[in-house]
């Protein structure tokens, strides 16, 4: 019995799933080829899936990673966190990307969004 072979949007959405469900964002070292083992494909089809979207590889995990920091800073649960920590915490190896990535999702820093958290 031969598998079903996946298309560019099956690729995509199995992608987000594995993303969502098994939060592989977190993991900073993560790689398209690491990716492409979970989706059950290769590296190829990864990347096709994604620039069929405008997206290459890092932007697709950045924006998981931007989302998970944001969720981080909107429940509280590390008030005393730096953004630093925050950054570490959401599978980011920097804060000066982390706060690129949640100024394109939130149009905020890090640090501005926290404030407005704290203040509401």
């Amino acid at each position: 019995m031969r598998r079903k072979r996946l298309d560019e949007g099956g690729i995509y959405e199995k992608m987000v799933q594995l993303m969502a469900d098994r939060q592989l964002y977190l993991r900073r070292d993560l790689t398209r080829d690491e990716l492409a083992r979970e989706v059950l494909t290769n590296r190829t089809y990864i990347t096709r899936a994604l620039k069929g979207r405008g997206l290459n590889f890092s932007q697709f995990v950045n924006s998981f990673r931007a989302a998970h920091a944001i969720a981080l800073m909107a429940e509280g649960r590390y008030p005393d966190a730096s953004p630093e920590e925050i950054a570490l915490l959401s599978g980011f190896s920097s804060e000066d990307t982390m706060n690129r990535y949640i100024k394109k999702s939130a149009g905020l820093t890090a640090c501005a969004f926290r404030e407005r958290m704290t203040e509401a």
